[in-house]
């Protein structure tokens, strides 16, 4: 089983607990400690190649993880998969089903950020956290002015959350959300037909 799996676009990029075996370029650069410029020579090499998948497979894959995540500019992110009687609260941006979440701001919580981004994106306010849930981790290049190019690791912090309200939820069309929408366990497929890879297995604890 996969310890970690990292996402850059829809491809994946997995760390898992084992014998010292060499599954990928990316393996060698991590066990020999190249460094970060090594590892950002790799990052286009992968992206612009036929795989979707690479893997990293060593019996301290902990630390190699790290060694991997360091070389990137990190950028923590929270969210929530909101219940309503059974339901689930998704938002439909940029094309696709998504989950409402966003970028933890200075000196707030990962709790607090989930709950606001929730509220923000969807309307509501009779939201509160159940329990933590794994977090999900991808890497793109920073589109905004003041980091553009950098390669950015993402780890977004979720939370199972339960919605007591009676509230319409209004899209937060500021942030390209165009609609927010209650599904059932059983309508899910229609979700993970048009969503992110690295969601899928997230919004898979919740189908029927």
């Amino acid at each position: 089983m996969q310890k970690y799996k990292v996402f850059l676009n829809e491809k994946r990029i997995g760390f898992v607990p084992g014998s010292n075996i060499t599954l990928s370029k990316l393996s060698k650069v991590l066990t020999e400690n190249s460094g970060v410029e090594a590892i950002i020579r790799w990052l286009p090499d992968f992206e612009n190649s036929d795989s979707s998948e690479t893997v990293v497979e060593h019996p301290e894959v902990e630390k190699l993880f790290q060694n991997f995540r360091s070389a990137f500019l990190q950028i923590d992110a929270a969210g929530g998969v909101v219940k309503c009687d059974e339901k689930l609260l998704f938002i439909f941006r940029n094309g696709k089903w998504d989950l409402p979440k966003g970028k933890i701001d200075k000196g707030e919580s990962n709790e607090t950020a989930a709950l606001r981004e929730v509220e923000e994106e969807c309307g509501i306010t009779n939201h509160s956290i159940v329990k933590a849930l794994p977090s999900t981790y991808h890497i793109y290049k920073s589109p905004y002015k003041n980091t553009l190019g950098q390669w950015i690791f993402k780890e977004t912090f979720w939370f199972e959350m339960e919605y007591d309200g009676l509230e319409t939820p209004v899209p937060q069309q500021e942030e390209g959300i165009t609609e927010v929408r209650w599904f059932h366990p059983d309508e899910l497929d229609e979700v993970l037909e048009n969503t992110y890879e690295n969601l899928k297995a997230l919004i898979e604890l919740y189908r029927t």
